[in-house]
């Protein structure tokens, strides 16, 4: 597995492997972009709740006034991009957090949850690209899963 040291001044490189990789995935006859996908699994928010419970690590990728405005309980956020100038920045750090936040065991189960679904799947082929294991993507996210659920939120 590359350091973190090394994806941190290559972080250019990284992207643009990733999006070759999505884009040959995608262009294959045999693949649609439902299983152009690195990481272990799409999964249900019921399904994130009992791994969760378990033990799994639930990580929010989404910005800090998305997080602070409501939360799945005991979930930890680390943005996949920042609101700046209202944009959307990528977080050159995501990776790195994520790595620290694991207490650096790429195998631990990591569950990751966003608004919709859409940036946790960004987030969930860059893990496993870049070696974890066990990466869990929310497939329809906190709004349209965990909410309509009714799974324990926060503020």
């Amino acid at each position: 597995m590359m350091t973190f040291q090394w994806m941190k001044n290559n972080m250019k490189l990284v992207f643009s492997i990733l999006i070759v990789l999505y884009t040959s995935t995608l262009l294959s006859n045999d693949v649609n972009f439902q299983t152009a996908k690195l990481y272990k699994a799409d999964i249900s928010a019921q399904e994130a709740y009992k791994m969760q419970q378990n033990g799994a690590i639930l990580i929010d990728v989404r910005t800090k006034r998305e997080f602070n405005t409501l939360r799945a309980k005991d979930s930890h956020n680390i943005p996949i991009f920042y609101e700046k100038n209202k944009q959307r920045v990528f977080n050159k750090n995501f990776l790195k957090e994520i790595y620290l936040y694991s207490k650096k065991d790429i195998n631990k189960e990591i569950i990751l949850i966003c608004r919709s679904g859409s940036r946790t799947k960004l987030a969930s082929n860059l893990l496993a690209y870049q070696g974890f294991k066990n990466i869990y993507n929310v497939k329809y996210g906190f709004d349209f899963d965990w909410i309509k659920q009714k799974l324990p939120s926060t503020k």
